[in-house]
């Protein structure tokens, strides 16, 4: 009797499944990231992101105060080498437009080469060749104390830039004027592309709405200033009111500018950004992930400080200061549900700054993130060429109530089936074994659906890269290519970089290859129209193979990510 009961005893020892001790791999920017070089300007400011384009950097700074160092822009090589260098002595401080990159494109007002435009706070703006700097024309606005502060947008053939005191239409072949509107003054006043209309705010309190043929329309949100571009949104247009001690976010209706809703925020907000499906926003208080569907609501928050910028990193990371002294920077991720994640890291541009970094995936060297500091220092980093092996650690839980019920009736099943075994009543253990393989389906059934949703993917993984296509450029691999089919007739081009949702991508793609798009905004994103003006019966695009399912505004893409557009009735 004792042996039987023996031998139930190690049948269940055996049978139940063995706890297994789960490890995660440990990573951080320092081990995946190593500095390679540094540039100092002196005694200025690196107020907005250093921005890669190609195989270059680009950095501009400001003057600081009571500094000698004249604001510059300066492009270098991804090793470090300064390849030229361009000055603006009648600049002065907050020289905090971000720098905007222009492909070769064409249009109905002429074609333009490869350019960055320029803009400063004396109200110049300027096109600059990449390749030398050579300035290839300029612009004159109105400077009241400032100048151009706020992010300027290209429309088209347009570059739509927010000047101190409204917003011009500049032909991006020669800078001549198209249109000018005058609005309230503005300061760091970004402005945003809409489908027929133009969206930027003032240092009053006030949102404008300027059309494509100069007129405006407003609303005055109240005591405040409105320091950002708006974010168009499925919920509405989203906008920051800076206040004394707090601010405020308001989602706008797009037909009558009317106030959809408020949402309280921190003192001294950032730039908010739009992240995939969210929206991330942060002041002196917290980071805060938004989701704006229907309407905008908060999801997350983790306490932060910080003022200026964020922007995108390696891994779909977004990165920023914090303003703090000898802080480091803020590594944020977001999850698929909105939820935030944060680390500090140090970059060297530790220390209170503004300016979010630059991120590119080299096909050379790899992926590359820049820095730049108050201190007038710019820091580049890159991944480390020596693979790091991933340290295991044991993954300490709390206390699993329900899976340490199955355990537990686990236990009761197959001891019921022994004692009935001993018994000899077959019936009764043969309930007790179903119950028992039953259970055991429960705690399997998550593992089984997780290999075979593993397979298909690397049944996809495999399908998709046999779907290389032999026309295109050898040096496109790795990078971000888009290939539009147009009356049957295949337009591709690639080699591009840091672009993070396809309809960004496909408008840079369309510029290049000198297609003219057609877009509509919509509560739930913004949709393709026409290409060269083809409808059909519409269009719908695939990432990597894979159909899309969301506008192409709200689709994040990765570093090799392959956009195809199609008409539908081809499909």
């Amino acid at each position: 009797m004792r042996f039987r009961l023996l031998l139930v005893g190690v049948l269940v020892l055996f049978l139940l499944p063995s706890p297994q001790v789960q490890a995660e791999s440990s990573s951080s920017f320092e081990e995946d990231f190593t500095l390679q070089w540094s540039h100092d300007f002196g005694d200025a400011y690196i107020t907005t992101a250093p921005l890669f384009a190609g195989e270059r950097l680009f950095v501009r700074t400001s003057a600081s105060w009571g500094g000698s160092s004249v604001p510059t822009v300066a492009s270098f090589t991804l090793e470090g080498e300064l390849v030229w260098s361009e000055s603006n002595a009648h600049s002065t401080h907050h020289d905090m437009a971000p720098l905007l990159h222009l492909m070769a494109g064409n249009g109905s007002c002429g074609a333009w080469p490869e350019m960055m435009i320029v803009g400063w706070s004396d109200g110049t703006v300027e096109a600059r060749s990449p390749s030398d700097g050579t300035l290839l024309w300029a612009y004159e606005t109105e400077q009241v104390t400032w100048g151009v502060t706020g992010v300027m947008a290209l429309d088209e053939d347009q570059i739509i830039v927010p000047t101190r005191t409204g917003l011009v239409s500049l032909c991006a072949s020669d800078g001549s004027m198209t249109m000018e509107a005058t609005t309230g003054l503005g300061w760091r006043n970004g402005v945003t592309v809409g489908a027929e209309e133009y969206f930027l705010g003032d240092e009053s309190g006030v949102l404008w709405s300027v059309a494509t043929n100069g007129t405006t329309r407003s609303v005055d949100l109240g005591d405040g200033k409105i320091r950002h571009a708006p974010i168009l949104t499925s919920a509405g247009l989203l906008v920051q009111l800076q206040g004394q001690q707090s601010s405020t976010m308001y989602v706008l209706d797009l037909v009558n500018l009317s106030t959809i809703q408020t949402l309280p925020i921190g003192p001294s907000p950032g730039i908010p950004t739009a992240a995939g499906a969210f929206v991330l926003a942060f002041d002196s208080e917290a980071i805060r992930s938004l989701s704006c569907s229907l309407i905008c609501e908060e999801v997350d928050r983790v306490p932060f400080l910080s003022n200026g910028e964020i922007g995108l990193a390696h891994d779909g990371q977004y990165m920023l200061p914090y303003n703090g002294n000898e802080q480091g920077w803020g590594l944020v991720n977001i999850t698929e549900y909105g939820r935030l994640q944060v680390q500090m890291a140090t970059t060297g541009a530790d220390g209170y700054a503004t300016a979010a970094p630059g991120f590119t995936s080299s096909v050379t060297h790899g992926e590359m993130l820049a820095f730049g500091s108050d201190g007038g220092v710019v820091y580049v980093h890159a991944t480390t060429t020596k693979a790091v092996e991933p340290a295991l650690e044991q993954n300490v839980e709390t206390f699993d109530w329900v899976s340490q019920g199955i355990v537990f009736l686990l236990y009761l099943a197959l001891g019921g089936a022994g004692v009935q075994l001993l018994r000899g009543n077959w019936a009764s253990m043969l309930k007790f074994l179903s119950v028992y393989m039953l259970l055991i389906g429960l705690v399997v059934i998550d593992q089984v659906a997780i290999q075979w949703s593993q397979t298909l993917d690397e049944l996809d993984t495999q399908s998709e890269n046999d779907e290389w296509d032999p026309s295109w450029n050898e040096s496109w691999r790795g990078t971000q290519i888009v290939s539009i089919t147009i009356g049957g007739e295949v337009h591709a081009a690639g080699g591009f970089e840091g672009y993070t949702n396809a309809l960004d991508l496909t408008l840079a793609a369309c510029e290049e290859l000198g297609v003219q798009i057609e877009t509509e905004s919509t509560r739930i994103g913004t949709y393709v129209l026409s290409f060269d003006g083809e409808t059909g019966e519409g269009w719908e695009y695939t990432l990597d193979g894979r159909l899309a399912t969301l506008a192409s505004d709200y689709s994040t893409i990765d570093s090799s990510t392959r956009v195809e557009w199609s008409p539908v009735e081809t499909r």
